[in-house]
């Protein structure tokens, strides 16, 4: 289904965590990576308690890998990876001199090059329906909202509810404005993609805001009520999420008395996240079923975890520098983390991805497996043969 890949050349479109950790083993083998990077927020989820932390962590250093052995040294916690770390391994990766960073989005598929997405879930629509020519329909989207904060309200303006929760108090006049205002702004973005059930929007358009905003009853009796929790100073307004410009939403909030002379820390997002169904579309070694040159790893496949994603993409790595000479690809070590976790993967379908929550760990605690490290080292010796067990894991 492919043509002749471009030999010793590997293209990574994503740099985020998974893409740097692949490429930098690509890399200092020796391959010439090009990394097509588009700046965009770094989504960070601070992982839940894993049950096999320990077996995890031992299996990530038998890959001998870069992300887990630059945050041991530098005393990071991997559970709860930031931008700054993410910068610290694209600045060492740059060092090398067979890697490009290309600042560009790739909105087109080339299937004559080996090529890896690790867009995670921020993959452009573009990509995604260029990919779809591929693997059909065989995604889950929906959309995971940021809500709104707000600093420095006045305290006489707040209604105090139990524990950090507060409310505000609308007039029947600022709820009507409010109403008004989202139809119009409405009217004036394209972004209908984003227009979801859980948005102001969309409640204002279906005439159910006034539900949403149900009034909180104090010493007055309010027309409606926007509920708020405090948090580290600033005050969160509860499930008032918007796909509207920062602009918008200003208009919006200023127009409410109880916000004047208030600020507004951080504006509403509607992010929209794409994952593959895996067990569907991509084989046991993340290839695409029918177009072997393209590989997936990272978030996009449904993963969820820093430990399990490197893991993978340990395992993508090698299979990459496999592909890349011509060898037969390697399936995943036995008795090991990795296998667990893609045969997990691999079992999964959209309906049970519980994205919605974000809680979906794909190792569960009712799992009991004895994970053999050794299985790791005999994969890799495969690759290197001899020359691995001299030189210290990993030829520079």
């Amino acid at each position: 289904m492919t043509g002749e890949v471009k030999r010793k050349y590997i293209k990574i479109i994503g740099g985020g965590l998974v893409g740097i950790e692949i490429a930098y083993i690509l890399a200092r083998n020796g391959f010439v990576v090009h990394v097509f990077n588009h700046e965009q927020p770094l989504m960070c989820q601070i992982e839940k308690s894993l049950p096999f932390k320990k077996e995890m962590q031992e299996e990530l250093s038998a890959w001998n890998s870069p992300t887990y052995l630059t945050a041991k040294r530098l005393g990071v916690n991997l559970e709860n990876i930031d931008h700054d770390f993410v910068k610290i391994m694209e600045t060492s990766l740059k060092n090398f001199p067979n890697v490009s960073f290309i600042d560009a989005e790739i909105n087109e598929l080339n299937l004559n090059e080996l090529s890896l997405i690790t867009t995670g879930n921020n993959t452009t629509k573009l990509l995604i329906d260029n990919l779809s020519k591929y693997i059909g329909e065989n995604k889950v989207e929906y959309f995971h909202p940021a809500p709104l904060k707000m600093a420095y309200i006045d305290i006489k303006n707040l209604h105090h509810d139990h524990d950090d929760f507060y409310h505000v108090n609308l007039s029947e006049e600022e709820f009507i404005l409010l109403c008004d205002n989202l139809k119009k702004y409405r009217n004036f973005y394209d972004n209908s993609n984003l227009l979801n059930e859980i948005s102001i929007e969309k409640r204002a358009e279906n005439n159910s805001l006034r539900t949403f905003l149900r009034p909180c009853y104090d010493n007055s009796r309010p027309y409606a009520s926007i509920r708020l929790k405090k948090e580290n100073g600033d005050y969160i307004l509860c499930d008032f999420y918007s796909a509207l410009s920062d602009n918008e939403q200003k208009k919006l909030l200023y127009d409410i008395s109880a916000f004047n002379g208030a600020n507004i820390a951080e504006f509403s997002k509607l992010y929209k996240r794409t994952y593959l169904h895996s067990s569907a579309c991509l084989n046991k070694y993340l290839q695409v079923k029918n177009y072997h040159n393209l590989f997936v790893g990272g978030s996009f496949l449904g993963i969820g975890g820093v430990h399990e994603n490197l893991l993978v993409a340990n395992y993508l790595a090698f299979n990459l520098m496999n592909m890349a000479e011509g060898r037969n690809l390697q399936d995943y070590p036995e008795n090991s983390c990795t296998k667990f976790i893609i045969e997990k993967l691999l079992q999964k379908s959209v309906l049970n991805h519980m994205l919605l929550n974000l809680n979906y760990d794909i190792i569960k605690k009712n799992d009991s497996l004895i994970f053999k490290n050794e299985a790791v080292l005999e994969f890799k010796e495969n690759y290197y043969g001899k020359y691995f067990q001299r030189n210290n894991h990993l030829r520079r």
